[in-house]
């Protein structure tokens, strides 16, 4: 299995609810289940008589395969490209040892599957157990390019400071980092966890370093501040992502299980509607944790302006978001802002704009 490719999977699960909900679910996502045992021996015949597949295979079973036990599937681990145990009640003789408690939620299962996919070694679930926490977090997402994500990020970061909450910001586009040079901040990433840029407003960067330890990271970061938001760049691709085991891939994980909201920038016009049409197509394949919201960036004026939006309406209200917000075009008080090396509210406060992602604020701090 490719750091990049969606896993073969081959279940071993005696209970009929339990497996179709753990086949379904994972089918569902894109996975592509190959075989379903339904004791021991039709499970060793089949990696037996099928060696070269299930090399690349992930094979998930059950306490309550008939037959087996911790020994024979220990054997397995060599045939295998990985191994996931849950424990089911009424699961045998018990001597499976400490194994997984099957989720009842979908997207716990994805989350938890996908999380094991990413780091095999890892013997806890505590990467997709959400802290119980009172900050908020938000992840800002583009799907496609130049849609204004890093720019949207920022000013509702700053916004959010302003009524005063404590907020942090968070340079998290690995590919394209851009918050350096809009805020003129040559390294942001020093010898402290994060900086203080303005009253209430905080700046840190995730780093492959701080990405090694990114679940203490954010932790010490939701104890400390009311909002954190999160700039990460471009979300296409995301399926592949969730299971890319690479670590520029970390952090985007991390926000679809564990962030309370991601919300997708687009342009506007008939290319980024494109572009907005292709993540929607992923997101309804894929199980996520936080909820979703979407924002349209760069209306037109007018009529035209009200096609866009009724596109775009009809676009997102399928995957049924907590909101759904467009935002006119006005390239002159944003090139202010890039030319000051500022926020809006700092270089034009009245401007339409600066007031949609004001009230943007407002609305989520509600």
């Amino acid at each position: 299995m490719s750091e990049l490719e969606m896993p073969i999977v081959i279940t071993a699960i005696a209970n009929t609810e339990a497996e179709s909900f753990v086949a379904g679910t994972l089918y569902a996502q894109g996975w592509n289940v190959v075989f379903r045992a339904i004791d021991w021996l039709s499970l060793h015949n089949y990696l037996e008589t099928n060696a070269e597949l299930s090399q690349n295979a992930l094979l998930i079973f059950g306490t309550d395969l008939p037959g087996a036990n911790k020994g024979l599937m220990d054997s397995l681990k060599p045939v295998v490209r990985q191994m996931i145990g849950f424990s089911l009640p009424n699961g045998g003789n018990g001597d499976f040892g400490v194994l997984i408690p099957l989720p009842s939620e979908g997207t716990d299962l994805v989350s938890l599957v996908r999380g094991l996919v990413r780091a095999p070694l890892v013997r806890t679930i505590a990467l997709t157990q959400r802290k119980a926490r009172t900050s908020r977090v938000i992840a800002v997402g583009s799907a496609g390019s130049y849609t204004g994500c890093t720019f949207i990020a920022l000013n509702l970061a700053m916004e959010l400071s302003l009524l005063e909450k404590s907020t942090l910001l968070i340079e998290a586009n690995f590919r394209a980092p851009s918050l350096s040079p809009l805020l003129s901040i040559r390294k942001i990433a020093d010898d402290s966890q994060w900086k203080k840029i303005a009253p209430n407003l905080s700046l840190t960067e995730i780093t492959q370093n701080t990405s090694e330890n990114l679940v203490e990271f954010m932790s010490k970061a939701t104890d400390e501040f009311d909002f954190i938001v999160l700039d990460i760049g471009s979300v296409s691709g995301l399926s592949n992502r969730l299971t890319d085991r690479r670590w520029t891939s970390t952090v985007t994980t991390w926000c679809c299980d564990q962030a309370d909201e991601l919300m997708i920038t687009s342009r506007a016009d008939y290319l980024g509607h494109h572009r907005l049409i292709q993540v929607i197509d992923l997101l309804q394949q894929t199980s996520i944790r936080a909820q979703l919201s979407f924002t349209q960036n760069m209306k037109s004026p007018g009529k035209r302006g009200d096609a866009e939006m009724a596109r775009f309406l009809t676009a997102t209200t399928a995957l049924k978001p907590i909101r759904v917000r467009s935002m006119k075009q006005e390239n002159r008080s944003v090139q202010a802002a890039e030319d000051e090396h500022a926020t809006m509210v700092e270089t034009n406060e009245r401007s339409h704009l600066r007031k949609a992602i004001a009230e943007l604020a407002r609305e989520i701090t509600a």
